[in-house]
């Protein structure tokens, strides 16, 4: 594991961080759709998760002196979109899409664990990462469970 240089570690964080605002748009248009309140209560919560880790990132750019991103990448565009088009055929489709973001958040923090980093920020990154995986974790129960026929739909 060869040690990155400074630039190259502010580049791969701010990867983390579009990723990370990526998620935050997903998550707004799948909840945006589904109808089962706990679902929602949820996602939110992995929402705010998603919001917790492009603040503690941030912070460590700018502490290595880098300016860290500030909005969704072309992708996250992307993704939203998808996430909000497929959730209009309702909560499996919105939780379908959902496990395919959180599968790409999950490789995309592991890959990230591959690279040399300073203890404090290795910390953050396998805290984020152990999010990750209690999200895809949920996601994927809620769906071999079909959660929202379970649940009475709220109006």
């Amino acid at each position: 594991m060869a040690a990155m240089d400074l630039n190259r570690m502010i580049e791969r964080l701010n990867d983390l961080i579009a990723l990370d605002h990526d998620a935050v748009g997903a998550y707004e248009a799948a909840i945006n759709r589904i109808d089962v309140e706990s679902l929602r209560m949820s996602l939110r919560g992995f929402q705010a998760d998603h919001e917790r880790h492009i603040q503690e990132l941030s912070r460590v750019v700018v502490t290595l002196g880098g300016t860290p991103r500030t909005k969704p990448d072309t992708m996250g565009f992307i993704l939203k979109g998808f996430t909000a088009v497929t959730s209009m055929m309702g909560n499996e489709a919105a939780l379908q899409a959902m496990r395919g973001n959180e599968l790409l958040t999950n490789r995309t923090y592991r890959m990230a664990l591959d690279e040399e980093w300073s203890p404090e920020t290795r910390a953050i990154i396998e805290r984020n990462f152990s999010d990750e995986q209690r999200h895809l974790a949920f996601i994927e129960a809620a769906l071999r469970n079909r959660i929202w026929e379970q649940t009475p739909v709220q109006p």
